[in-house]
């Protein structure tokens, strides 16, 4: 035997004492026949532990489940909380005053403060009852037989009458059929777990089910569980046998639809070994019997066949009750109800009562919670109602996208939640949620809503069982209050104006390409353009990289540029929009030299074509100058394979600019299914045409004079769009950004003059730091005429030509400097912070000469072959491409000997990349008087 060490503990006991009815505390007693229930509400304990003991006049003992089927208890829950504790009239523990007076007392242990005080509550229950010859009970956990102890009186023979004896008879061996006979003892068989009890009257015999010794036997499409004995008693000269059986249905019941049907053998062939008299048969729920009334108000049906009574309950009728169950996470219920089946019946002499008491459940039927959406859009704030639980399921949780929040913390942070009961026992949870917090989404799913979504996972506990399971739903809801982006745009004379409006789409949030380029900082320094909170603004040439060139026509140019806008939270394309545009330049011009020019830019349709293998007829006759987008061609009518035919009083020069590959263009070319590219030149000239002119004859002995006189002449300075001088920037057009490298064309040309004799030439060009043209540090473009020779491939310097736009050639002066890096004179990078502004000065002096006198090399300048008209690439490799941004200032003074044309750039940012420094230029060009 064990040793425990014992620690002192105070506890305070208070037992209370209850016989009634219904007790102060709520515990309801009722005698049920053969049966006493006792119903121990749920305020009772108020969820603590609760234990139940048997009591009789000299012990108390634990009711645990191996004991109470032993000895006639039947302890069990119901969805409220309440406790039903069933006794048999017959148990262990009852007081039995002549197997008629029956007195059964119970102990209910629960403490009202844990280990601190112990409330005992005790409720007795007595009952008269008068049994028949035999009575069977079946209950949930134990099978009962009480049958009638007939034990003989004798008489002894004499003379006279002998008096009455009564035989001392006493239990000697009890026999069960398992269906094998099998002999015990009564201690060794109650050592089993069964219980034999006798009296001078009744015997009893109980058994749990499912023992040993017990058996299945098939009665009409019924399993029955069987327990059969027979008890000998003896005496001395005197043996008596008592025959006693249970047998209890183990199955029977079905669910068709939403009935609950049991069928239950009339003749129970263990239990009867003829045909039966049935006198009564009654339903009950809970071992209580109902009346007719009763079972009609709940619907119940109790039919009769030749050999089976059917009882037929509906499902969710009174007298049952649901109960919630987690499979496979889902959430599922079942229906549960214990109907009573109570038949008397006679055989020969004797009576039985036979009562069963059944318990059916419903096999799980899913019951998926829904998701009821009260949500008003325009009110931002998701209000939902989950339902419906049954009242065992409590909510645990809730994942709001990915984070978890318990019920408390869900009320901290601003989240309505709320619990609502329903008539009918069930539950359901309303949530409201404002579209506001940081777990709701939002998206564009169609372009004219904006769509919230909120996902929700629920977490829920079963009781008492603690089963869990989850509910996902995801909470949607769109407002009409979007309004889209939207892109237009005009054609200006050379320029493409594109506007942006945002609408309810953050900047941040839209991403905008022009043509084949998304929009970024290093795309948007190249352009004018100009944004705010709500729109955003471009200004962009149409032979800008951007632009889409579709055709080239004689008189212009069909340009497009695409916009697309694109919602990158949303993964949304919202808006396509094309601008289509025709831009009247000449493309190619006839000059009364018989000279003849042709710019052709890159064609969206030739993809693979790159202008510089672009020629003419002759194949030799490849352009004069071509750049990535250009070509360009300058020719003589009779040369590159230029033909000539007369059509009455005019000549035709035609010539054509091709190029052909080897390689099929893509299928998609509409304009150009061929490997094949043309364009057909024409120059029309009159052979029939006269001109006159005008002279008059001075003598020769007249020498001849010329009067001195005075006059103004007009130098102006002007920035090129491209490399063919045939597009000038204006004065709204800066500024004009300019990547490092990248060159700037200049052009000095003398206005509204027509004095052939008069020539422009250029000196000197370099830029300063200051206004002041003397000033240091200084920086070469031009020096005596030529590219600085320091620097040869920073300046070049274009031939001038005649054509439409050029009436004397010698009139204007074109050259290219590419944007620089500016650097101090030591060579080392400037070393002032690159965050400070500054500006920058270039200047140059301009001569005007005699265009007679080609020996002034003023004017007419002899340079390297490589410094003049060079289409090489010229340059090193850059570090950086991003950009700064300069502009242009008035000129400050003038030299009055030579023709100073001078133009000032203002640096107002820049970034320093590495050592260097990259500038963006902008020009305003201001046109200066001089007097001569």
């Amino acid at each position: 035997m064990g040793y425990f060490e014992i620690g002192v503990l105070w506890l305070i006991v208070t037992i209370i004492r209850i016989d009634a009815a219904t007790s102060a505390d709520g515990i309801q007693a009722e005698c049920l026949g053969n049966m006493v229930q006792f119903i121990l509400p749920s305020s009772l304990s108020a969820g603590s532990p609760l234990e139940v003991y048997a009591v009789n006049n000299t012990q108390t003992v634990l009711l645990t489940p191996h004991l109470a089927a032993q000895c006639g208890y039947t302890q069990k829950s119901d969805p409220w909380g309440n406790t039903i504790v069933s006794a048999s009239l017959k148990s262990c523990f009852a007081e039995n005053q002549g197997d008629q007076e029956f007195k059964v007392t119970i102990q209910v242990k629960f403490s009202d403060f844990p280990m601190l005080s112990e409330k005992v509550i005790e409720a007795v229950k007595s009952c008269s009852y008068t049994a028949v010859s035999r009575e069977i009970l079946c209950e949930t956990n134990f099978m009962e037989v009480s049958v009638r102890n007939a034990i003989p009186e004798v008489k002894k023979a004499a003379v006279k009458e002998w008096p009455t004896v009564i035989p001392n008879l006493q239990l000697s061996t009890i026999i069960l059929y398992t269906p094998g006979e099998k002999s015990f003892d009564r201690e060794t068989l109650q050592g089993m777990g069964y219980y034999v009890y006798s009296s001078p009257t009744r015997l009893v015999m109980r058994s749990p089910y499912s023992m040993a010794e017990t058996f299945v036997q098939h009665v009409d499409d019924v399993d029955m569980m069987v327990f059969k004995s027979v008890v000998l008693f003896r005496d001395r000269w005197m043996m008596a046998i008592v025959e006693s059986a249970a047998a209890c249905p183990t199955n029977g019941a079905s669910v068709v639809g939403q009935k609950i049907s049991w069928n239950f053998p009339l003749h129970i062939t263990p239990l009867v070994s003829s045909e039966v008299q049935i006198l009564e048969v009654h339903m009950g729920i809970d071992g209580k019997r109902l009346t007719p009334e009763e079972m009609s108000s709940r619907s119940y049906g109790m039919i009769f066949t030749e050999s089976h009574v059917v009882v037929e309950i509906p499902i969710g009728a009174p007298g049952g009750y649901y109960k919630s169950h987690a499979l496979e996470n889902q959430y599922h219920i079942s229906y549960t109800i214990e109907p009573m089946l109570e038949l008397l019946w006679i055989e020969g002499l004797d009576k039985t009562v036979y009562k069963v008491l059944f318990p059916i459940t419903t096999p799980l039927k899913p019951f998926p919670p829904q998701i009821t959406d009260n949500t008003q859009p325009q009110k931002k704030v998701f209000d939902v109602l989950l339902g419906y639980f049954l009242p065992d399921v409590v909510l645990l949780n809730i994942t709001f996208g990915s984070e978890l929040l318990t019920l408390s913390e869900i009320i901290i942070n601003g989240i309505s939640l709320q619990k609502q009961s329903f008539p009918n026992g069930t539950n359901a949870f309303t949530l409201q949620v404002p579209f506001s917090k940081p777990y709701v989404q939002v998206k564009t799913l169609r372009p004219d809503k904006r769509t919230y979504f909120l996902p929700l996972v629920f977490g829920f506990i079963i009781l008492p069982e603690h089963e869990s399971f989850s509910h996902f739903t995801v909470l949607e809801a769109s407002i009409s209050d979007i309004a889209l982006p939207r892109a237009g745009g005009i054609c200006n004379q050379d320029i493409f104006n594109i506007s942006v409006k945002y609408g309810s789409t953050p900047r941040s949030q839209l991403k905008i390409k022009l043509g084949q380029v998304e929009l970024n900082d290093e795309v948007l320094q190249q352009y004018e353009h100009h944004s705010n909170e709500t729109h955003f603004n471009i200004v962009v040439p149409f032979l800008a990289p951007l632009v889409a060139l579709e055709s080239v026509q004689l008189t212009g140019v069909l340009g497009r540029i695409d916009v697309e806008l694109y919602d990158t939270l949303n993964n949304l394309q919202i808006k396509d929009f094309s601008l289509g545009c025709t831009f009247f330049v000449k493309m190619s011009e006839c000059f009364s030299n018989g000279t003849i020019t042709v710019v052709l830019p890159k064609l969206e349709s030739v993809p693979r074509l790159f202008p510089g293998e672009l020629s003419l007829r002759d194949p030799a006759c490849t352009p004069f100058y071509n750049e990535d987008h250009f070509a360009y061609f300058h020719f003589d009518v009779t040369t590159c394979g230029t033909t000539r035919t007369f059509v009455g009083d005019t000549m035709t020069y035609e010539n054509e600019v091709t190029w052909k590959t080897d390689e099929p263009l893509p299928q998609t070319s509409k304009l150009n299914p061929k490997s094949e590219f043309r364009f057909t030149v024409s120059c029309v000239y009159s052979t029939n045409s006269t001109q006159s002119m005008m002279s008059h004859a001075v003598p020769h002995f007249k020498e001849p004079q010329t009067d001195v006189g005075k006059g103004e002449l007009t130098v102006s300075l002007r920035l090129s769009q491209d490399m063919v001088y045939r597009l000038f920037h204006h004065d709204g057009d800066y500024p004009v950004l300019k990547f490092l490298k990248q060159p700037l064309y200049f052009e000095v040309g003398m206005d509204h003059s027509m004095d052939s004799r008069i020539a422009v030439g250029l000196e000197n060009c370099w830029a300063t730091l200051t206004k002041d043209r003397e000033s240091k540090p200084k920086w070469d473009l031009i020096v005596d005429g030529c590219p600085n020779p320091k620097d040869p491939d920073q300046t070049i310097i274009h031939p001038v030509i005649e054509d439409d736009k050029v009436d004397i050639p010698d009139h204007i002066k074109r050259f290219e400097v590419k944007t620089f890096t500016l650097r101090e004179d030591d060579g080392s990078s400037k070393s002032e912070d690159a965050t400070v502004a500054r500006r920058v000065f270039v200047h140059c002096d301009v001569v005007i000469c005699h265009a007679e006198n080609t020996a002034d090399g003023r004017c007419y300048k002899q340079c390297a072959a490589n410094q003049i008209g060079s289409t090489s690439n010229r340059g090193n490799d850059l570090n950086s491409t991003k950009l700064k941004e300069m502009h242009f200032i008035h000129p400050e003074g003038i030299n009055t000997r030579r023709l100073l044309v001078l133009y000032n750039i203002e640096l107002k940012s820049h970034v320093a990349v590495a050592d260097d420094v990259v500038n963006l230029w902008t020009c305003s060009v201001t046109n200066h008087m001089i007097a001569l």
